[in-house]
């Protein structure tokens, strides 16, 4: 399937695209063989990872990489090198930077094929990525095979893969795919959608489901609003909404002993500052111990010296002092990189959001918005750009971002990106 849809109406930069994610989720299915170390430390699934980020270098034209929109991004890359020169912590500084080029070319390959086929097109051949996973979890329900890992006794449906955290970002970026195409463009495009959510709630990891509530609200809604008649709108949609939350509401009872621990932490933030010294035991199994790892670090944090405090540790220096990572993506970088490398990060976010807000299309820039948010909150509690996957689905919002005219500017003509581009049209129906 990946083979007939890049040699079919596919430029070479978005079959590069598809070739980079298929071959993740290939080499990590088979994480039994992939991650040991195989050559010099390095795992077959890190090399496929270096592989794919130096052959994006070479493939895509560097004026791509001096977009404007890419400095917030440069600055928070400055910062992890910066920490790692301070704290001499080579190997994991370049292990971060590699995952980070990796997000890199990925979005710039999807950046330029939206520009030359539109973000319908592109994210409709993408979609063949997302079968092998997908049915793989299928399979997985189907066969009985159950990942049970948490202390409730609920199960997780990942198709054979080695962690529920990076698997879920597998199945929150399929939602993300599917929601982005153009109705009609998918044979059963609404009946997909719906499989990826359930597939999703399967997974069993409430950080991501907590993620996609934002695309698949404005999903069904659109889909619904798009039926109906202009005089019957208000009616039937207000009708909709209430529907929907409705919805939403059944689906938190049913799944109340998951979500518990969020209101318990929302009703009690002042955990989160609190010494770890002087958690109870009922308290350290809060989120799954979430709250007590986040107080572990950041009271660390605040022991240390002045040059820590402003670098942080370094990448992958948690591992020296801490049995488990951060899960919490604005915690782990505190620690890390320090308050200048959590600044820029938290700077980066925001110019995100104001790239995001200059979106021409209202429906597109409502969706990236809440997609964005909706990220931002998973990382709230877990680490989804720590892992390779994670930075795929932010690849996907960021290449939107990238792409799209901002309000003040006309949208460049297919011909005069190319020609500004250097891109030969002739050229890019083969690979």
């Amino acid at each position: 399937m990946v083979y007939r849809t890049i040699t079919g109406n596919c430029n070479k930069y978005l079959a590069f695209a598809i070739c980079a994610i298929w071959l993740r989720f290939f080499l990590s299915a088979f994480h039994s063989i992939t991650y040991p170390p195989l050559v010099a430390g390095f795992s077959i699934n890190a090399l496929g990872s270096i592989g794919v980020a130096g052959l994006g270098l070479l493939l895509i034209p560097t004026a791509v990489f001096t977009l404007r929109k890419l400095f917030p991004y440069y600055l928070f890359f400055a910062a992890i090198a910066a920490s790692g020169i301070v704290n001499f912590e080579i190997s994991g500084t370049i292990n971060v930077l590699v995952k980070w080029c990796y997000f890199l070319v990925l979005s710039g390959a999807l950046f330029l094929s939206i520009r030359m086929q539109g973000h319908a097109e592109t994210f409709k051949k993408l979609a063949v990525a997302f079968v092998m996973p997908v049915t793989l979890q299928v399979f997985s329900l189907l066969l009985g095979e159950v990942k049970a890992t948490e202390a409730d006794g609920s199960a997780s449906y990942i198709g054979g893969y080695n962690h529920e955290a990076a698997f879920s970002m597998i199945v929150a970026s399929f939602v993300f795919v599917i929601g982005l195409t153009q109705r009609g463009s998918i044979n059963f495009r609404s009946t997909l959608f719906t499989l990826a959510v359930v597939l999703l709630m399967l997974v069993n990891y409430r950080t991501a489901m907590l993620a996609v509530l934002p695309i698949v609200a404005v999903f069904y809604y659109n889909l619904i609003e798009q039926r109906i008649k202009p005089s019957q709108k208000v009616s039937v949609m207000t009708l909709v909404t209430m529907v929907i939350i409705v919805s939403f509401m059944a689906v938190s009872i049913l799944m109340r002993e998951r979500f518990a621990d969020i209101g318990t932490l929302i009703s009690n933030l002042d955990l989160v500052l609190k010494a770890p010294i002087y958690f109870s035991e009922a308290e350290k199994d809060i989120m799954s111990s979430r709250v007590y790892i986040w107080s572990s670090y950041i009271d660390a944090f605040l022991k240390a010296e002045l040059l820590n405090q402003v670098f942080g540790f370094g990448s992958g220096a948690w591992s020296d002092v801490f049995t488990l990572y951060a899960h919490n993506t604005f915690v782990s970088y505190l620690y890390e990189y320090g308050v200048l490398g959590l600044s820029l990060f938290m700077l980066l976010c925001f110019a995100v959001v104001f790239q995001t807000l200059t979106v021409i299309d209202s429906g597109l820039r409502k969706l990236l918005l809440l997609s964005f948010f909706g990220f931002l909150m998973m990382n709230m509690a877990t680490m989804p750009l720590w892992n390779i996957e994670g930075l795929i689905f932010f690849s996907l919002i960021g290449a939107l971002v990238f792409a799209s005219g901002p309000k003040s500017r006309t949208r460049v003509s297919t011909s005069g990106f190319q020609k500004v581009m250097g891109i030969n049209p002739a050229q890019e129906r083969g690979i």
